[in-house]
């Protein structure tokens, strides 16, 4: 892990810059994503070969920036630590229960995963939950870019920072606009979605539109399914925190009342200075 605190790659084709294990080696070698089990998919103009950062150090925090980071293995062969997790915190067991990747839901999108308990012996749905993942994004991506291609020529990163900075507003957009066209759905439909993101991010939702910092109710359709990003041995590993459940109405609302909305009046007078600015006369009537 690095020591000096600074902005750089966490993770680089699955393992922290500092491993120099045989497997973290095979897999910078080969461009292989260890969560997916597959040649990492993430692309840059700036290379010739995969974008491999998993995660960033940003801020003194650890961020997940491609959404297959949240694959990451379980106990299960092949199957993702967090569809485990939501398995057994919604059905209270493995059971009988099937994951699908990325299933179709008509006129708005796809699902992430959707996992299905089936009954005993036989090909029947008994009940399904579905879950999506929302990783964050960067702005001055070009910056981790570079950090990448500098550890990929052998020099040490871990002392280094790279000015590129965390875009969770965008994600942030991406995300609330998800919840509420699935939510509705899924509201109508009486069953339950898992949104796993990150505890910074929803801390940010918290701040900047006002939703509830905790609270859990089993009728609620949409639970925040919490992790972090934690040192374990060499590797970083997804630690499950809390659930947060909510509904389109309370979203919403949140968002409605927000005590954050800008000020009418101080845009008011941006506008005034930038007439004053444009025409470079006062009017006085």
């Amino acid at each position: 892990m690095a020591r000096n605190a600074g902005n750089r790659p966490a993770e680089i084709f699955g393992y922290p810059p500092a491993d120099k294990s045989q497997a973290a080696q095979q897999a910078r070698q080969q461009h292989w994503c260890p969560f997916a089990d597959k040649v990492c998919n993430k692309q840059s103009r700036l290379i010739d070969y995969p974008f491999g950062v998993c995660s960033a150090e940003h801020g003194g925090n650890i961020n997940a920036v491609c959404p297959r980071r949240f694959e990451e293995r379980g106990r299960i062969e092949g199957v993702p630590r967090v569809i485990e997790d939501t398995a057994i915190h919604y059905f209270g067991d493995l059971n009988n229960v099937i994951p699908f990747a990325e299933v179709r839901l008509p006129n708005i999108g796809t699902i992430d995963y959707v996992l299905v308990k089936h009954k005993p012996m036989q090909a029947e749905v008994q009940d399904f939950v579905t879950v999506e993942f929302q990783t964050d994004s960067t702005t001055g991506t070009g910056q981790l870019v570079q950090g990448l291609r500098d550890f990929v020529a052998g020099r040490d990163i871990q002392s280094q920072t790279f000015r590129f900075g965390m875009n969770t507003y965008d994600t942030i957009k991406r995300s609330v606009t998800q919840l509420l066209n699935k939510g509705i759905v899924y509201e109508a439909w009486n069953i339950k979605c898992y949104w796993v993101i990150q505890e910074y991010i929803y801390a940010n939702l918290v701040k900047r539109y006002g939703l509830k910092t905790d609270g859990y109710a089993l009728e609620h359709a949409s639970r925040f399914a919490l992790y972090n990003l934690k040192p374990k041995g060499n590797r970083l590993t997804l630690t499950p925190s809390r659930y947060v459940s909510t509904t389109v109405d309370e979203v919403y609302n949140a968002m409605k009342n927000n005590p954050g909305l800008p000020s009418k009046d101080k845009f008011v007078k941006t506008l005034d200075a930038k007439l004053k600015a444009k025409l470079g006369v006062t009017f006085d009537l």
